[in-house]
């Protein structure tokens, strides 16, 4: 049986509706890089901004978590990736009906003894009561009082998830193994480690809100809960471990068959610690590598790409632990692939996709891995033979720079090699380098501090937005808020002239920003009292609010007012928008269907649309790109919005978005018959209305994230006059047509260049004879000379590059031939230090070596740099100590020589 449907179909018969998986990109939830739990995608209705759809909501989420990647491997249980089944309550049903729900469904559906179940309840603390509640369900619905454990805070009362907020006790369902699979010990219990115990359920009880002092009970108490479909089929399975259940079993024996020790997954086989440490990591980490890409995650070094790049390097790395030379991660995601589309077909969809990124990976980190783990390993003989216990912080920051070395990995290997690592001198090199994200299982703690007061409001009204068909329409003053000058707001009976505050009206035309597109701005009047509108917001669902000043008059709750939008800049507003949606259908024409939207602003004047790609595109690409979306605006094609079953929406291939979720019906923008989105802002009548489309520029803002922004209607025709406006400047200056400017202005650049290099030379030749003028008087060829020379110290030579810098060397070491020459070169270039180290061939058989003496200066100038034993070049971060470094070159040639004398 399948478990997924087995629940769903349970929670079904008990009121219940059902949701499909959020993603594991989370939705309008910055706090977390991923989604951590199956309750995640409905933060909204936990904080009240947002109303549900159902007071009873069932699911089964996809989730990911970072913080359990280090456990993975070494215990039965942790997973990255893994499934939340979870029935949810909002304002319905509680602590006895969650209580009795969970029994119900384990003991009779499942059919598992409730023998051999065992709950934690929360012990109370001097805020809190003990939950006695809990204690008192579970006896009635037969669970014995000496299998309720009794735990404090840390182990079972959720939240608040910031300073402030929603909390309260938890409880958790354990199924016991037996005493033969624990430590043996009189005073074990579920919170020991032994595998004894299985923790199976949480149910969670959001029963008060903390205000940062003391705990008050909610009004409206909420359910939540979460039991991980891996554990629970351990136990069905009869197995302790999540890894040999039927779930894993086919990854398992793939990873034996790729490895050549298939039969260690045999019934009597029995594999070794490394062997099955390694197998577990790679058989977690495959399964989170499909499901990650098919979600959007691309590899890169930030954020969630550095996460799923970490698991595909530790995959590799441990599957060459057990001797799989060749790529192998695609073999196991074929099978992970086949076995769980039917239930996530976006794995299927993006099979392709996937296979390439994770093959790139491969070859990329193959062709490091040796390299650096051989560099690491020379590390760890040497701190070993020194007795040493941490490895230089230093050095593994430079395996992670040049050999691209998770610094997890390289600590996995330390401990390994019972070593350590000072992580936090660690990130201190690597703060300059780049800034790796970490995830935080919490909620965003910025959360607008008027939240309160609006769903206060939100309680007696739900306004009714009606500008898809007006732009004016008269309408009644529900509330207004007063915001003083220091931004303070409190609920008023109504407002005077000058006075700053938010109107809020039982019907609004005015569109509230949400979705990536702005407020409307207008005037709500009545008679000659007049309030200007320059914002709308939507702070809490069901609640508009016109924020503004009155100009003019007083205006009060009750009083019958006209509600005028301003048209034009509305109408630019949707000619942005409009164009947000071809220009994402151009990207995914041209680049493909693994394009997806990344976010948007959608203004009056401008517009950017923010996409995930994993190549950067090329200028000509773009250029397709903006001829498509012109083409379509020339067609002038009718664009039509229309409400619709989700279910109809996705059999029409609509794209989703930023839409509202979890509505009955959806919101469906369709033009002509080639593109369909879910969207609930304002839109032109027909593609033709948006005029003109022209992009301003196409930037990175991230790893595989981009950002094309981009103008519409008479701002884009400004923009083109603009640029018309510099060319003809440009044309009349070089006294030449339009045509001809990019032909002359690379004369003009060629005829530069050429005077620049001449220039150049001359500068060398300058510095050539400043160098002859002052060494060659002394030409004897037993006497040793050290020639150097600071081209930085001259205006003339300060900008002679490396390059010219080694001609000179080469030349004046021709001159000297068989002269005993030593010639030392400095020079500064864009801040940082640069020098060149030559002799004649007489000195080197006196035992000079540029390149050993290279290692040294190096060192002094903080870079790096080499060559052989007749010449070095070396370049360095520490500009100021360039001459120091002059000086000290010029001292190793002298005691080389003494001691070769």
């Amino acid at each position: 049986m399948d478990i997924r449907e087995v629940f769903l179909d349970y929670f079904k018969k008990h009121d219940h509706m059902i949701l499909p998986s959020s993603g594991l990109i989370p939705q309008n939830d910055p706090s977390v890089l991923l989604t951590t739990a199956g309750m995640q995608q409905f933060r909204p209705y936990y904080l009240g901004i947002k109303k549900p759809p159902a007071k009873r909501i069932a699911t089964v989420q996809k989730c990911f978590r970072t913080s359990d990647i280090d456990n993975v491997g070494y215990t039965d249980r942790h997973l990255t990736f893994f499934e939340m089944l979870g029935n949810f309550s909002f304002g319905d049903y509680f602590k006895r009906e969650a209580i009795e729900y969970a029994l119900d469904f384990i003991v009779n559906t499942l059919k598992i003894s409730i023998q051999n179940l065992s709950v934690a309840v929360f012990n109370g603390d001097e805020y809190i009561s003990p939950d006695l509640e809990s204690i008192e369900y579970w006896e009635d619905n037969g669970i014995s009082s000496d299998k309720i454990y009794k735990f404090g805070k840390k182990e079972n009362f959720w939240g608040p998830a910031g300073e402030t907020g929603p909390c309260g006790p938890c409880s958790e369902i354990y199924y016991d193994f037996g005493k033969e699979q624990g430590c043996g010990k009189k005073d074990c219990d579920p919170n020991c480690d032994c595998g004894r115990f299985l923790e199976i359920w949480n149910l969670v009880f959001t029963q008060y809100n903390f205000n940062g002092e003391k705990y008050d009970e909610l009004p409206q108490k909420n359910i939540d809960t979460g039991m991980g479909l891996e554990r629970i089929m351990a136990v069905l399975n009869g197995q302790p471990s999540v890894f040999r259940t039927s779930l894993f079993e086919i990854i398992m024996k793939e990873i034996g068959k790729i490895s050549g020790k298939e039969d260690y997954f045999s019934r009597s086989g029995n594999p070794d610690a490394i062997f099955r440490k390694s197998a577990r990591i790679i058989a977690d980490h495959t399964r989170a590598i499909y499901f990650l890409i098919s979600d959007g995650v691309t590899p890169s070094n930030l954020g969630r790409g550095y996460i799923l790049r970490r698991i595909i390097r530790r995959a590799i790395r441990f599957g060459r632990s057990i001797g799989i030379e060749n790529y192998f991660l695609n073999d196991i995601g074929q099978l992970i692939i086949r076995e769980y589309s039917k239930i996530y077909p976006e794995l299927l969809e993006k099979k392709d996709f996937a296979f390439k990124l994770v093959r790139d990976e491969e070859k990329r980190f193959t062709e490091t891995l040796k390299e650096g783990s051989k560099v690491l390993a020379g590390k760890i003989g040497n701190i070993k033979k020194n007795k040493g216990k941490f490895l230089d912080p230093e050095d593994a920051f430079r395996l992670y720079d040049t050999y691209g070395f998770p610094v997890e990995l390289t600590i996995e290997i330390l401990n390994e090699n019972d070593l350590k690592l000072d992580v936090e001198k660690f990130y201190y090199y690597l703060m300059k380098h780049t800034e790796k994200s970490r995830e935080r299982i919490s909620f965003d703690k910025k959360i607008d501090k008027n939240l309160g007061l609006y769903n206060k409001i939100n309680k007696n009204i739900d306004v009714t937005f009606d500008g898809y068909q007006k732009n004016v329409l008269k309408t009644t003053i529900e509330n207004i808020i007063k915001i003083s000058d220091s931004g303070k707001r409190e609920l008023v009976s109504g407002l005077s002239e000058e006075e700053k505050g938010e109107l809020i009206l039982r019907e609004t035309p005015f569109y509230g920003e949400k979705g990536g597109q702005i407020g409307d701005r207008g005037i709500i009047k009545k008679g000659d009292n007049k309030f200007v509108v320059e914002d709308t917001k939507v702070p809490v669902e069901g609640i508009y609010t016109h924020k503004g000043i009155l100009k003019k008059g007083q205006l009060k709750i009750g009083d019958e007012v006209n509600a005028e939008v301003d048209h034009i800049y509305r109408k630019n507003i949707s000619r942005n928008h409009t164009a947000t949606h071809l220009l994402h259908w151009a990207l995914r024409n041209v680049f493909g269907t693994e394009v997806k939207q990344a976010g948007s602003f959608v203004g009056e004047d401008r517009f950017r649309f923010d996409y995930s790609i994993y190549n950067a595109p090329s200028k000509e690409n773009l250029k397709k790109v903006e001829r498509m979306v012109n083409e379509k605006i020339q067609s002038n094609d009718t664009v039509r919005c229309f409400e619709t079953t989700r279910e109809f929406a996705k059999e029409i291939g609509a794209v989703s978005l930023f839409e509202e979720k979890y509505g009955k019906f959806v919101r469906v923008v369709e033009i002509n018959n080639y593109s369909r989105e879910l969207c609930g802002g304002v839109h032109v009548i027909r593609t033709g209305d948006i005029g003109i489309f022209k992009i301003t520029s196409e930037t990175s803002i991230g790893a595989n994230l981009r950002r094309i922004e981009a103008v519409t209607g008479m701002y884009a025709y400004n923009y083109l006059e603009e640029k018309e406006e510099i060319l003809r400047k440009v044309s009349s200056s070089l006294e030449v047509e339009d045509n001809k400017v990019p032909d002359t202005l690379e004369d003009v650049k060629n005829n530069l260049n050429r005077k620049e290099e001449e220039l150049v030379m001359l500068k060398v030749r300058i510095a050539k004879k400043e160098i002859m003028d002052k060494y060659a008087c002394n030409s004897s060829a037993e006497e040793l000379k050290i020639i150097d020379f600071d081209f930085s110290k001259s205006e003339i030579t300060t900008r002679i590059d490396v390059n010219k810098m080694g001609i000179v060397a080469d030349e004046i070491r021709d001159y000297f031939k068989g002269t005993n020459t030593f010639i030392v070169f400095g020079n500064i270039l864009n801040s940082k230090p640069v020098m060149i180290l030559q002799a004649t061939e007489d000195l080197v058989k006196k035992g000079i070596d540029c390149s050993k003496i290279a290692v040294e200066v190096r060192r002094k100038l903080k870079g790096g740099g080499g060559g052989k034993s007749t010449f070095a070049q070396i370049g360095g971060s520490d500009a100021r100590s360039l001459g120091s470094a002059i000086d000290f070159v010029k001292s190793a040639v002298l005691d080389i020589l003494k001691k070769e004398k």
